[in-house]
């Protein structure tokens, strides 16, 4: 069983491996989030639950739970299916990880937190 964040990511291989591990330090370096593992897969956490990473056999998935209210951000994100809130960005290399615009996309999201409080716990 998964117990750190580095462990996931130790469990990768590949390009999603190296994605992880790029994705992972940027997200760390906002100096906002803190990170654990649930549901099998990293989490990002400052007011709630802020966005994800999980791997995929060619890419990895990084995820934000209030995602639908921040299509304006960053063109790559998708809806999630279903009704909820969710969208993602598939990562398919390091070169798709932008330092500045993690930064952006988790400040919006902890906003969101902020504003709107935790989506794990709302209505």
């Amino acid at each position: 069983m998964t117990k750190t964040v580095n462990d996931y990511i130790a469990g990768l291989s590949g390009v999603p491996a190296d994605v992880a591990k790029r994705l992972h330090g940027a997200l760390l370096a906002t100096g906002a989030l803190t990170d654990a593992v649930k549901w099998g897969h990293p989490i990002y956490e400052a007011g709630g639950a802020v966005c994800l990473l999980k791997g995929a056999k060619d890419y990895v998935t990084f995820g934000f739970w209030r995602g639908a209210e921040m299509l304006d951000l960053d063109a790559r994100l998708e809806k999630g299916g279903g009704k909820g809130d969710m969208a993602y960005i598939r990562l398919r290399t390091t070169d798709d990880v932008d330092d500045a615009q993690v930064a952006r996309l988790v400040a919006r999201g902890i906003e969101l937190n902020r504003l709107k409080g935790d989506p794990m716990k709302a209505a």
